[in-house]
């Protein structure tokens, strides 16, 4: 029996906000934890979702409480044995069990390479995670959902990640690399827009603004008053992701544009 209208795999750090902004929405939202702490933790909130403690596994099966209409996968890499096959088995069951629209959060990674990439670009995976996000890919257009659409955020910023942290007083190459980073809200604001998409499709996700690496690490450390990074060479042999597709085929405007100007209103406060 289903008991919501959208069911989100994965309550992290982009999860938990999209459920709750969703719920705020009027949707009646659940999601997955994989730990009981976790689930005790988010539940204490008091919010109007549904919070299921449940690890997608190889031999698992889908619990009915996370069954609905509309699913939405945000599982990375790296947070699940066997990624490829777990996340298969999700999809199956998915499909098998009456979710017609699939949303799955996948990234630019799996472009690789370096130039302009849009959402028609080949894909050039260079690590082993950008190469399961493809073959997951492959899988959610293939499994027969009457609607499904795939996300390629670029860079994720936010609450709790806040741009150069961890590049802070490193020594990079690379300086002259355009950066590529879509802001939590944006990647919310997508997937709300998506709800009442009916054709299936592949957005990249990047804010419209590009600076150098070397430019917007340095602001970024010297705002927050951490040791700025070095780079030892000003090489642009990187990728620049193209992400206004959004723009024309859903008609959503991004909320999070201009990098510099975001680092100057939040670098005290989302460290």
């Amino acid at each position: 029996m289903v008991t919501c209208d959208i069911s989100i795999i994965g309550l992290g750090w982009l999860g938990w906000p999209l459920a709750k902004r969703l719920a705020s929405d009027g949707f009646r939202v659940q999601g997955s934890v994989t730990s009981v702490t976790k689930q005790q933790q988010l539940s204490a909130e008091e919010t109007d979702v549904a919070v299921v403690c449940w690890q997608a596994g190889e031999q698992t099966s889908l619990p009915e409480s996370l069954l609905a209409p509309m699913m939405i996968i945000t599982i990375p890499p790296g947070k699940t044995p066997h990624y490829v096959a777990t996340l298969q088995r999700l999809i199956t069951q998915a499909k098998q069990c009456g979710v017609r629209h699939l949303i799955y959060i996948s990234s630019t990674s799996v472009y690789g390479g370096n130039g302009h990439c849009n959402e028609l670009s080949p894909l050039q995976p260079e690590t082993t995670q950008a190469e399961s996000l493809v073959q997951v890919e492959q899988y959610v257009q293939q499994a027969g959902f009457s609607c499904w659409h795939i996300l390629r955020p670029a860079g994720l910023f936010g609450p709790g990640r806040y741009p150069g942290r961890f590049l802070s007083s490193k020594t990079l190459d690379g300086g002259g690399r355009v950066v590529n980073l879509v802001h939590q809200t944006d990647v919310i604001g997508c997937i709300r827009a998506l709800l009442s998409c009916t054709q299936s499709d592949i957005f990249n996700l990047a804010a419209p603004t590009h600076p150098t690496r070397a430019a917007f690490y340095h602001q970024a450390c010297l705002l927050a008053g951490l040791p700025e990074p070095h780079f030892s060479d000003m090489n642009d042999d990187g990728r620049w992701i193209e992400a206004d597709k959004v723009e024309r085929a859903l008609n959503y405007r991004y909320q999070i544009t201009d990098l510099f100007q975001w680092l100057q209103q939040h670098a005290a406060g989302e460290q």
